[in-house]
């Protein structure tokens, strides 16, 4: 028995049309990055550009579709992993833009190479000493790491960060940029710690997130307060995919963006499309 679609499918449905063409439009420059000649930035954004791919695929598998032909309750509206994926596409979006097409010096980009390698090799020790890793290969390990401090701690471009980006950079946070910092460099991201909050409340189980469970809220029934919830999420994904796509076309213009130009343009105003300057 056909339904009248609520207000508020209306509007999902509108939102996740443009998400849509973000996703068709990434998928076509996905196909075609293959064979570019770049530096190592370059390749980490490549990398980091098909993880975004794969993440956003994801996402748009798990979207509800609601129709006039089936029941409100036919689809799962599961607000806390769509949530957890959108906030996956933003740390990807920030991580793209961090580690492969901000243009910096080539003495800077040395910098945040040589932090992320302390970074990881940090990450790969506590791992293995976790699972008791001969102690022999755990001082290799602590040997590698002293030395890349010191590495960090004499860089010549080290002294043009900030006291409090120095600080993160010597302890080898992933990167001595703060999302206050994106947020006054990347126009879009304004509202960067505000929509991250948001995300991670309704991703971990917390008050705000459990408290909001009913007899109708957060049970994947399709309640109007879900389905908002699911398009404020969507409208995020939508903003930093797309920001994603086209920063990685642009960086290989000559490649993807100039080739590509028309698909492109479709998706340059999904950006900003629906949020308040």
């Amino acid at each position: 028995m056909k339904r009248n679609l609520t207000e508020n499918e209306i509007e999902y449905l509108e939102e996740l049309n443009l998400f849509d063409n973000v996703i068709n439009v990434t998928q076509t420059i996905s196909l075609n990055q293959h064979g570019i000649q770049t530096d190592g930035r370059g390749l980490r954004a490549m990398k980091l550009f098909t993880r975004q791919t794969l993440t956003g695929l994801s996402l748009h598998k798990l979207l509800p579709r609601p129709n006039k032909n089936k029941s409100i309750d036919e689809d799962i509206w599961d607000i806390s992993s769509i949530a957890s994926l959108t906030r996956n596409i933003v740390e990807g979006y920030i991580s793209l833009y961090y580690f492969g097409i901000e243009k910096i010096s080539e003495s800077e980009a040395q910098l945040r190479f040589f932090i992320l390698q302390l970074h990881r090799n940090v990450e790969w020790y506590n791992i293995r000493k976790d699972v008791n890793l001969e102690e022999d290969e755990l001082k290799e390990f602590e040997n590698g790491i002293i030395e890349q401090k010191k590495r960090i701690e004499n860089h010549p471009y080290l002294l043009k960060l900030s006291t409090n980006q120095r600080k993160r950079a010597i302890q080898g946070v992933e990167m001595y940029k703060t999302k206050y910092d994106f947020e006054k460099e990347i126009s879009f991201c304004k509202d960067l710690r505000r929509d991250y909050r948001h995300l991670s409340n309704l991703v971990h189980p917390l008050p705000l997130s459990i408290e909001r469970i009913d007899n109708e809220n957060g049970r994947g029934i399709g309640s109007s307060r879900d389905i908002s919830y699911c398009m404020i999420c969507l409208m995020i994904a939508r903003r930093y995919f797309a920001a994603t796509t086209i920063g990685i076309a642009d960086y290989f213009e000559k490649e993807l963006a100039i080739p590509f130009a028309k698909d492109l343009e479709t998706i340059r105003s999904l950006v900003n499309k629906g949020f308040t300057e």
